[in-house]
Parts: C-alpha cells; structure tokens; sequence
C-alpha cells in the first residue's frame, strides 16, 4: 500500500475511534453533557462505560445503599473529568439505593427540597431509581456546598449528605456490604468538611422558595406525605429500612 494512503487511513481511524483514558471517554470535547435529551446516544455510551467499572466499584455486586461508593469512584477520576463530565456521571446512580440509572428509561430526575447543613432549604434535581427514594432524601439527608478540583479548575456542587454509618458499623443491615470501614469512617466514600458522608450530587439546585417552586414539589409532597409520616421500623417498599436505617445509625 502507498504509504500516503496507509496514513491517511490511519488518521481516519484513529479520528472514528475515540481515545479513552481509564474509565471515561476524552471525545465530544464541544458537547453540552448537562443538555441530557438532546445528547441521549453520547449520554448512553457514558453510561454502559461507568457500568462496564461496576465490579470495581462493588466487587461482591452488592450495590445497596451504594451511592458513596459511585460518587467516591467518580470523585477518584476528578483530574481527567470537566465540569460538565463530572456532573454527568452523578446522573447515572441513585444515591439512596445504589441503583444505576440507565438514561434510556427516559424519565430519571424528579424535583425536591432538602435542608442544608446551615438551617436553609434548596431545590434541585434528583437522579432517582423509584419514587420512595425521593421521600427518604428528602426527611433524612442534608445537603452542603462542596468544591473540589477538576481538569477545568476548581468546582463547587450541591452534595446530599447523612452521617458516616461506619461509626457504628456492628449495626449495619445484613444486606449492606459496600462500605469499607476502618476506625469508624468510610474508607470507600468521601466526606465534607463537617464530616458528613456524601451520597449523591442535588443537581440545578437553588434556594427553595415556596411561592416560586410550588408546582414543582408540591405532587412529590404529595406523594410522601404517608411515607414522611411513617416510622422507619415500618417503611415498606423502595430502598426503606436499608438506606433509612444508615442514615440514622446513630440514634440506633
């Protein structure tokens, strides 16, 4: 073969075939990844690539409560992510169960308010596997503003938080087995300066302000006022006395 011709052929292969660095995809540098519907097919190859590292992240495949344990993988990628990256892949897990989200599915967020470490209560979007999630975020997580560094610069989000569940690690739920605890604190996930463990990121958050977001959370209310009123011994369905029982292990 002409040697011209070989390497014109090997630029247009090397140019159809994005180069990948560990876990994630360096292509599609010009893409708005926040814009999920108008990128489905880009958003879905993210997707199946975070996946393809779901034996990393829970080697024994048991993902329950799991959310730490997807944000800290992601968290560990933070030199080669954007901003936009970043923010992404936090689409792709709910916190509360540890269950991937799989954008295919169409709908996958849902608006709610959860207080703030400070006394303040914000709205955001919430990745989400099942509507039970949504009621248990909202009574028994606090979100905080956290910054960290990216490829693109430092970066502060909205994380939802509870409190470390390995400081009382010999009363953990049977069916929790992700979190590597030592010395009371979790190895496997990452804390905020309070001390607080996060679990997943409140996406497009604001200050709550009832007036303004009423028709936005007031069906989600709705929906778990029979939950929000129930004892955690007695939730059924969802994630319920799994993700309930970490979040309060304290009072246990």
């Amino acid at each position: 073969m002409d040697i011209k011709l070989l390497l014109i052929v090997l630029i247009f292969l090397c140019l159809c075939n994005p180069i990948k660095e560990g876990l994630f995809i360096e292509d599609w540098q010009t893409v708005n990844f926040s814009s999920y519907e108008e990128n489905i097919d880009m958003v879905q190859e993210h997707y199946e690539e975070l996946m393809d590292n779901f034996m990393t992240i829970f080697p024994d495949r048991n993902r329950n409560a799991g959310g730490p344990q997807f944000y800290e993988y992601i968290y560990s990628h933070k030199d080669t992510l954007t901003k936009d990256k970043f923010m992404l892949y936090h689409q792709f897990y709910c916190g509360v169960s540890g269950s991937p989200i799989d954008p295919s599915r169409g709908k996958v967020y849902d608006y709610i308010t959860i207080d703030h470490i400070d006394g303040s209560t914000y709205i955001g979007k919430y990745y989400r596997c099942c509507w039970p999630c949504l009621c248990d975020i909202h009574k028994y997580a606090k979100v905080e503003h956290y910054t960290l560094t990216l490829k693109d610069g430092p970066y502060e989000h909205m994380v939802i938080t509870i409190e470390d569940p390995c400081s009382q690690e010999d009363k953990f739920p049977d069916s929790v087995s992700s979190f590597n605890c030592s010395n009371g604190i979790t190895e496997n996930g990452i804390r905020t300066e309070s001390g607080r463990l996060i679990i997943a990121v409140l996406h497009e958050h604001e200050l709550y302000e009832p007036t303004k977001h009423k028709t936005l959370i007031d069906p989600v209310l709705e929906q778990c006022e029979n939950r929000l009123n129930t004892d955690p011994d007695d939730l059924r369905g969802g994630m319920g006395d799994i993700f309930v029982k970490l979040s309060i292990i304290k009072d246990l």
